[in-house]
């Protein structure tokens, strides 16, 4: 089945490479692909979400076999222009409001976790997550607002790509989705994310040994942060100059004792800007701290692994299929262990040292060109199929 077949992808250590933009041969066998994609994320999101939907499309824009439409369901959606321009690098796309007012397009891609409008096109929905159903909100109108484009994707889609096999079977288990229509279709890491000097951390942390959490520790109770930090304080109880800070890197930080706000350095909405804050946080920490409960890939613990930084994570939903053997394991409900598991990778440089190494092996197995070149090839087949 589809899903197998690209699941599988990625993780072997003899990878057949993609190539960007694509040889003179593989553009005379194929015609372009003409390709319509909801780009409300494209210019504004800051979460792993957004990110992916650029890192997929920056690769798109340097293709010649890829005919690029860009959809901002608005009246006005040229305003948008400029900034999709700086997020992708790019200006080789067409922009319109609605698929109505677009050249003929052979299929449409919505990136973000559902689908937010209809058209006639045969459609391919990446959904990230199952969140909001795992996790309903108790509002009922802000819950069917986070669920509505979910099963709109559910009764429209013809194709879905998962990011992991642990999202591919919530897929399933949640909206009973034939496991041959979704995809599994891992995420990679920009070339940007390697080991070096920490260059441009903030004055507070510079001279100051630190663990790193990356992500919105209050919007997403998901990410297990109060967990952690309880058992961050229960690891040094008390306050001084030896202690690791406790650093996030998101929109937002409680304003807790030990804790600093680096700011929401994973912004890479400029394609120029190449990670550089978020790549020196990375780079300075003693390890990445990644506590979630509920994560269906955990783009963090790649750019860290890939930068050289250890990784302390959940022993839960994807992070063992992503991680590996690579990463320092942890259940996620078990303050003692996470307690024990902080401790230990601030004082054991031999384990820092052996997670490292093999960190930055597995990183090398997730490749964004060979997650786009696979995403084309999905668009193809759904386009020649027609549904």
């Amino acid at each position: 089945m589809c899903g197998n077949r690209v699941a599988s992808h990625g993780l072997g250590r003899s990878r057949a490479r993609a190539e960007f933009p694509p040889s003179a041969r593989s553009r005379g066998a194929m015609s372009p692909l003409r390709l319509a994609v909801d780009a409300g994320v494209v210019a504004q999101d800051t979460r792993g979400i957004g990110r992916y939907a650029r890192a997929i499309l920056r690769r798109f824009v340097a293709r010649d076999d890829v005919e690029l439409t860009l959809l901002q369901p608005e009246a006005f959606p040229f305003r948008h222009r400029a900034a999709l321009e700086r997020a992708l690098g790019s200006a080789r796309f067409r922009l319109h409001s609605t698929l109505r007012g677009s050249s003929d397009c052979d299929v449409v891609w919505h990136p973000a976790n559902g689908t937010f409008f209809r058209s006639r096109l045969p459609s391919v929905a990446t959904i990230h997550d199952a969140v909001p159903f795992r996790y309903p909100d108790p509002d009922p109108k802000r819950r069917s607002h986070a669920q509505r484009p979910f099963l709109e994707s559910v009764r429209t889609a013809a194709r879905f790509i998962a990011v992991s096999q642990f999202g591919r079977e919530e897929l399933h288990d949640v909206f009973a989705i034939q496991k041959e229509r979704i995809d599994v279709i891992y995420h990679g890491v920009e070339p940007s994310f390697a080991p070096g000097p920490a260059q441009m951390l903030p004055p507070e942390i510079a001279q100051r040994r630190y663990l790193l959490f990356v992500g919105d520790p209050i919007a997403e109770p998901r990410k297990n942060f109060a967990l952690l930090y309880q058992a961050y304080r229960e690891a040094w109880p008390s306050a001084g100059a030896a202690v690791p800070m406790l650093v996030v890197a998101g929109a937002q930080a409680p304003p807790w004792e030990g804790v600093f706000h680096a700011g929401n350095l994973g912004d890479d909405l400029n394609a120029r800007r190449a990670d550089e804050g978020l790549r020196s946080l990375y780079r300075g920490a003693i390890a990445l701290a990644l506590a979630s409960y509920h994560e269906t890939f955990g783009m963090p613990l790649l750019e860290a692994m890939a930068c050289g930084t250890p990784v302390v994570a959940s022993r839960a939903s994807s992070l063992p299929e992503i991680g590996g053997d690579a990463a320092l394991f942890v259940p996620p409900d078990d303050v003692q262990a996470w307690t024990e598991a902080l401790r230990r990778i601030t004082a054991d440089a031999a384990l820092r040292d052996r997670l490292r190494i093999a960190g930055l092996d597995r990183a090398t197995h997730f490749s964004w060109d060979e997650s786009a070149a696979q995403h084309l090839a999905l668009f193809r087949d759904v386009a020649e199929r027609g549904a």
